[in-house]
């Protein structure tokens, strides 16, 4: 992680994307996966290495769909909006159980079927925004939430709150790992012999790392000795 800092209102926050904290594990992957249910774990297994570095707050997400003109699909979870919001909120368990606050980040594009599938799970976490306009158009959507902040720090709405508790179970980060790769092997296009890593509009094979384990499934998968495991994103 590069790019954990102190806000202006004096709590650590980390706004990193999930790969770099668990290594391939990106949203996109958990989106692709055909265990959405992993996504807890994951939340758990993240919020417990960013607790032990002493960080309050991971902001995280997005509230806008994968789309072909992204420069980086693997900040988006799906195409779907519900999809979207289930990984999302998935996530924001596991971190709060870590003891870590959960942070929506809400800046740039929205889609506002991701927002309304959110509130309709009641998975309003505090969120992080451009401005207080910003804010107010998502409670014209029936999002709200005890803490809003700006991509500055500044707390907009509330004030800054920490979780006291630390999960103390041990976690095979490893073992956790490999299980979400292994359920997000998807198969873009059975006529295009070639697999595709991180690429969701590559064809063939998709996979989300480049690990030797890795590929030899998803050229299994190619070969048809093998079921896909994920969903196309």
């Amino acid at each position: 992680m590069n790019e954990i800092s102190e806000s202006a209102s004096g709590f650590v926050a980390a706004n990193v994307p999930l790969q770099n904290i668990l290594k391939g594990i990106s949203l996109l992957c958990l989106g692709s996966s055909g265990n959405l249910n992993l996504s807890r774990d994951v939340g758990i297994a993240v919020g417990k290495i960013l607790k032990e570095k002493g960080v309050s707050y991971y902001v995280f997400g997005s509230f806008d769909v994968l789309r072909r003109i992204d420069p980086d699909p693997l900040l988006k979870v799906s195409t779907s909006p519900y999809i979207t919001a289930q990984i999302l909120s998935l996530l924001a368990e596991g971190l709060s159980i870590a003891g870590v606050v959960p942070v929506f980040n809400a800046a740039g594009p929205v889609n506002d079927q991701v927002i309304i599938s959110l509130v309709t799970r009641k998975a309003t976490y505090p969120v992080m925004v451009e401005n207080m306009e910003k804010y107010e158009y998502l409670k014209k959507l029936g999002y709200t939430t005890t803490l809003v902040i700006d991509t500055e720090g500044n707390v907009l709405v509330g004030r800054p709150l920490k979780f006291s508790w630390f999960y103390e179970k041990e976690i095979d980060y490893e073992g956790l790992r490999r299980k979400v790769l292994e359920s997000s092997v998807v198969l873009l296009d059975k006529d295009k012999k070639k697999i595709s890593v991180n690429d969701p509009w590559g064809g063939g094979v998709l996979v989300f790392s480049d690990e030797e384990w890795l590929l030899k499934i998803a050229q299994d998968v190619l070969n048809g000795k093998r079921n896909p495991t994920g969903r196309v994103p």
